[in-house]
């Protein structure tokens, strides 16, 4: 029988369209909308019309009654976000079934997987910025400015997602904006110390925080008060994601019946794993520098016997610390419950998509379990190598990609976009000539 922290897990964990670590109860407030640039005519085609930045629909800041994330180190940075944009759109990019293209560049996959992606391969060392960008997440200011665009593509992955809902199957059913205090009782709870640990920690802190991060999503050292400390409390840290999104995306393929019925993935084996191999993950898709380097520095702290010794302890635990194969588990157990068909309460919630949209799904959660499994084994490497900067590197990503599903969460229920049409929510890349 199941525990009632389970219970109250999967009770709150049903709720979601996508799988998160944590869950929160939105409530109302209002908010504005932003742009800092203006549309034009000339249609966004990389060949003959450059894309300068990028023009921002509605979403929450301190503008719009948002001041706790100003308060939580989120810097905006539009010159930082019409710089990756560029990048993006200007140059050859992948699509969302593995080619190359330079050609009509898509707000939504930029959004949806592409900036957070880049970002972590930046924070992982595989990846540069664009040069005339100076983000150095070593430092609060290239820090705060990265995690304003995790926090960007969170809110408009929400959209994207719910908008999708409404289209395919069914509109969402729970209609609440998040405010501000819950908002900052996220980022207090959970992520502050991360942040707190990627820029002052020292080599023996940051490891330690790094092992802590496989486990759990609280402080290391104090209780979580209030009352979503429960909850995080339940979170799946980083080795419990990689098993709840590896069972998601299980989920979203034939023969599931969550998957859709007139769309197909790219290929027969898109993505496949044993959960009861620690990290097991392999995909059409081809990895992410940052899981292929991560994959390798892994391979060689093996092969020497010592540091597989260090690496197998860590995996174990402490006597009374759940194993990381246990977690896993738990999470893959937890990720069956909700998706294996459809969440609890709807007959599905992907069986209408149309290929486009499924092609972009998959990629989405192809690159967060990549984004899990190269977390997980960098934290694993840098502990039983006593390798600081990977550490450090490893919490840094791991802020990022929480920053990224925190926000997520915190709107999805958000019903702003459910009277427009998603290219009317989403933002727009704009050319030189709007400017």
């Amino acid at each position: 029988m199941r525990s009632k922290q389970f219970e109250e897990f999967h009770r709150r964990h049903r709720l979601l369209t996508r799988p998160v670590a944590v869950v929160v109860l939105a409530v109302s407030v209002g908010m504005s909308a932003v742009a800092h640039a203006a549309p034009t005519s000339c249609a966004p085609d990389a060949g003959s019309c450059p894309i300068a930045g990028v023009q921002l629909t509605y979403y929450p800041w301190t503008d719009t009654g948002y001041p706790g994330l100003g308060r939580s180190g989120l810097i905006a940075a539009p010159a930082l976000l019409d710089a990756f944009a560029r990048e993006y759109a200007n140059r050859p990019h992948p699509t969302n079934t593995g080619a190359m293209t330079d050609r009509n560049p898509s707000a939504q996959d930029f959004f949806v997987w592409w900036l957070p992606n880049r970002l972590a391969n930046i924070a992982m060392g595989t990846a540069q910025p664009p040069p005339e960008s100076h983000l150095d997440m070593r430092t609060a200011d290239g820090l705060g400015r990265a995690q304003w665009l995790v926090h960007l593509a969170g809110y408009y992955s929400s959209v994207w997602l719910r908008s999708n809902m409404r289209v395919f199957d069914r509109p969402v059913a729970i209609s609440q904006t998040t405010p501000d205090a819950v908002y900052s009782q996220l980022y207090q709870q959970s992520l502050h110390q991360y942040r707190d640990a990627a820029l002052t920690a020292d080599a023996d802190a940051a490891l330690t925080f790094a092992e802590h991060t496989l486990r759990s999503n609280v402080p290391a050292s104090t209780e979580v008060p209030g009352p979503l400390g429960g909850l995080l409390e339940l979170g799946p840290a980083e080795v419990g994601m990689f098993g709840y999104d590896a069972t998601w995306l299980r989920y979203l393929v034939p023969p599931s019946a969550n998957a859709p019925v007139a769309a197909k993935p790219l290929a027969d084996n898109f993505f496949s794993a044993d959960p009861n191999v620690l990290l097991d993950a392999h995909f059409a898709l081809a990895n992410q520098p940052f899981l292929s380097r991560a994959e390798e520095r892994y391979r060689r702290a093996t092969s020497a016997p010592e540091t597989a010794a260090r690496i197998t302890g860590i995996i174990r635990g402490a006597p009374g610390t759940e194993p990381l194969i246990a977690t896993q588990q738990r999470f893959t157990a937890a990720g069956t419950a909700i998706y294996r068909t459809g969440v609890p309460g709807t007959v599905s919630i992907y069986r209408g998509w149309n290929q486009d949209q499924y092609d972009r799904l998959l990629t989405w959660a192809s690159y967060a379990v990549m984004y899990n499994k190269a977390d997980s084994l960098n934290a694993l490497t840098a502990v039983a190598t006593s390798d600081a900067r990977l550490a450090r590197q490893e919490i840094t990503a791991a802020l990022l990609w929480w920053g990224y599903c925190l926000t997520y969460i915190a709107a999805i229920f958000d019903p702003h976009s459910d009277t427009q049409s998603m290219d009317s929510s989403l933002p727009h890349f704009t050319t030189a000539a709007a400017r």
